[in-house]
């Protein structure tokens, strides 16, 4: 049976991805070697600017002297220069490492949650439409928590077209996987393929991009996620009357 093999599915990728924090954690410490190196270089290099500068103005040695100490000083620069480019240049280089690495491993369990849901499909526990990735629930505030100890029903739910926002109220809503906190949609790279596979949201039918807010509505259409741009919504006005119409 599917729940059978959870365990199998689960412990198949707890050890596929058991080297992950340690491979993660070299890459990062290099990365931040790399960085305090080409700091040294360009502070380094700062330095020797503002002596050449100084030595320029003032002509403390005959001509002769001071173009050889400033040509010297010239390639010193230059060659400072060509080192800190070639450090970042690596850490560019680390840092996709670093991508790849956790790029591949959420392959691998969208790929696991995948088969996983078929199994679950085949045996009639979940409907054949029902999508395999369900974005994140909103976190609750610790104050709300504190509350809901009180008795404080969490299982209320509002459809969003009759709900009015507390102005006061205010809380991070953990944003969809791929979510960044902008209020612009992030540039698209074109050297990123798309991957088929990553959940679309709100009423675009697009996937997650800039800020986005939830709604608690279990009939919600859209995905229960919306893209501020989409429903007219501003960091400034996210809490401020009705987001909807």
């Amino acid at each position: 049976m599917a729940i059978a093999r959870t365990g199998v599915y689960v412990d198949d990728y707890l050890e596929y991805s058991s080297t992950l924090p340690a491979e993660l954690q070299r890459l990062l410490n290099t990365m931040r070697e790399l960085d305090e190196r080409s700091q040294g270089i360009l502070n380094q290099t700062r330095d020797q600017t503002k002596y050449c500068l100084a030595q320029s103005s003032k002509r403390m040695m005959n001509q002769e002297e001071d173009d050889s100490v400033m040509e010297k000083m010239r390639k010193d620069i230059e060659a400072n220069q060509e080192n800190a480019l070639s450090l970042c240049t690596e850490k560019v280089l680390l840092a996709r490492q670093a991508y790849d690495l956790i790029d591949s491993h959420v392959k691998r369990l969208d790929e696991d949650l995948s088969n996983f849901a078929e199994d679950l499909k085949q045996e009639g526990k979940i409907a054949p439409d029902e999508p395999v990735i369900l974005p994140p629930l909103p976190l609750v505030p610790k104050d709300e928590k504190k509350r809901s100890h009180f008795g404080a029903s969490q299982s209320k739910r509002f459809d969003y077209r009759d709900r009015d926002w507390d102005r006061d109220r205010d809380f991070e809503l953990m944003p969809p996987p791929g979510s960044h906190k902008k209020s612009v949609p992030a540039p698209v790279d074109v050297d990123q393929p798309i991957d088929p596979n990553e959940p679309t949201y709100c009423v675009c039918h697009q996937v997650s991009f800039g800020d986005m807010i939830a709604c608690d509505n279990e009939n919600c259409q859209g995905g229960e996620w919306f893209h501020y741009s989409c429903v007219g919504l501003t960091p400034e006005t996210r809490f401020k009357g009705k987001w909807h119409e």
